[in-house]
């Protein structure tokens, strides 16, 4: 089985590397997933921020398999279907009542990519074509597509691919721990938002269609904007006739301590974007949610041809969406989001007190069961370490060896177990967790403070 690893491309990944060392999963149940040799990890990243509701769900299964005997496909050019309008009924009750209108697809990039062009296309249709530019953030990520790669803000996955599609306009990450000037968590929000404005009107507010983010944004380091950013950003967006949309695929559907992000802020978008834990990953599913002021745009006479010109093949898939509805009632009927939003807590107080023994953590943060650690060299002046330290990296790897799988980069990690995780779950992640750290540190050479009782 390792032999054949060399002969496919896992995502983001040098497969040089990765064959040396294979990870291929076979089983998976509750928090915890099974390689090819037997071991077992605890899933640190609920896949990929996808398995809200854990492994082996048996009443997500059987949701699917029982939709799989009666429809199995049904013309996405021609026709809808029955498990495609209960969903979106569902989605239409769990969202504020200014949403009328959904447009169901299979994956994260294709919503993004989706809502950036319904952008597009709605100024056109509602009188204002010159509306074409897209704003966004450096350090996001809004999926592998042509416009969602070109809306994205890492230049490492952007620039093998360039030039990419015209029309982006990129602004500062609404980083508290990081600004780019002086201020305080306080007062930083204000600042970020005034110099979006001054983007909007150095651009001119004319050529502007709308403004794609994530409430929290992930792959810059699960940043948590300013307590008064999103509310100034919706602002602005209405100021200027700017289409707001919220790129919700990772926190939505509980991840974040609510049903969606942006009840955090109470600040809402114009489109949502909604997938991954939409169908808790039992099922490629996502979601463009929209506002009845965009939707009507696309509202017309056949001959006027002012529907939305785009699909996919498994958009609205029968099957999925029988899995979505049973994955949206289970996260809802069974108190689910307040536990995510419990152990969101239990994590984040003791990686606080973690901080006591081991100052290379520099800032934790997050919502609910999205929390990261950013680590720093130097604490004083949160100088990060060298890349080539691999920090991050380092960290994932310790915790692999001893059956935890995290998300990590070179300064930060992420943990994102599935929202069904127990109290005692997240005590043994965050047991492994801290030992990963004191190897990692050990290696490099650094002494430690952790008392030798609390080593493993």
């Amino acid at each position: 089985m390792k032999e054949l690893a060399r002969h496919v491309m896992v995502d983001f990944v040098q497969m040089k590397q990765f064959v040396e060392d294979p990870l291929i999963l076979s089983s998976g149940e509750g928090i915890r997933v099974t390689d090819v040799d037997g071991k077992r990890y605890i899933d640190g990243l609920s896949g990929t921020f996808c398995a809200n509701l854990g492994h082996g769900n048996r009443v997500l299964a059987e949701a699917g398999a029982r939709q799989l005997e009666r429809l199995a496909m049904a013309c996405p050019t021609l026709a809808t279907n029955d498990r495609a309008l209960e969903l979106t009924q569902l989605l239409l009750e769990i969202t504020p009542p200014q949403y009328t209108t959904v447009k169901l697809l299979s994956g994260g990039s294709e919503v993004t990519e989706a809502a950036i062009k319904m952008a597009r296309q709605y100024h056109k249709q509602a009188g204002t074509p010159t509306k074409y530019k897209v704003l966004s953030h450096y350090r996001a990520y809004h999926g592998a597509t042509g416009h969602a790669l070109a809306a994205g803000g890492w230049p490492g996955w952007r620039a093998p691919y360039e030039p990419l599609p015209g029309g982006f306009i990129h602004l500062h990450t609404p980083d508290p721990y990081r600004p780019p000037f002086p201020g305080t968590p306080e007062t930083v929000g204000e600042t970020y938002a005034r110099l979006v404005e001054e983007v909007i009107q150095l651009e001119g507010p004319e050529t502007i269609a709308a403004f794609i983010t994530e409430p929290i944004l992930m792959s810059a380091g699960v940043v948590v904007p300013p307590r008064d950013y999103l509310p100034r950003i919706r602002a602005l967006c209405d100021r200027y006739d700017i289409i707001l949309i919220y790129d919700e695929i990772i926190t939505g559907f509980g991840r974040a301590g609510a049903l969606f992000a942006a009840e955090l802020w109470d600040t809402w978008p114009d489109i949502f974007c909604l997938g991954k834990g939409m169908s808790g990953g039992y099922a490629p599913l996502s979601a463009n949610v929209l506002t009845d002021r965009v939707a009507q745009a696309f509202w017309g006479e056949p001959e006027a041809m002012v529907q939305f010109h785009a699909g996919h093949t498994y958009g609205g898939n029968p099957v999925a969406c029988a899995i979505g509805i049973a994955a949206i009632r289970q996260l809802l009927d069974q108190g689910i989001i307040d536990n995510a939003r419990a152990r969101g807590a239990q994590a984040q107080e003791r990686l606080r007190a973690m901080q006591r023994w081991f100052p290379v953590i520099g800032d934790v943060r997050g919502e609910g069961l999205l929390v990261g650690v950013e680590f720093v060299q130097e604490p004083q002046t949160r100088q990060r370490f060298d890349a080539t330290v691999n920090f991050g990296i380092r960290v994932r790897e310790a915790a692999r060896r001893r059956g935890l799988l995290l998300r990590a980069s070179h300064w930060m990690v992420a943990l994102a177990p599935p929202l069904t995780t127990s109290a005692a779950e997240m005590d043994e992640i965050l047991d492994i967790f801290e030992q990963a750290l004191a190897e990692t540190l050990e290696s490099l050479g650094q002494d430690i403070a952790l008392p030798v009782a609390r080593r493993g």
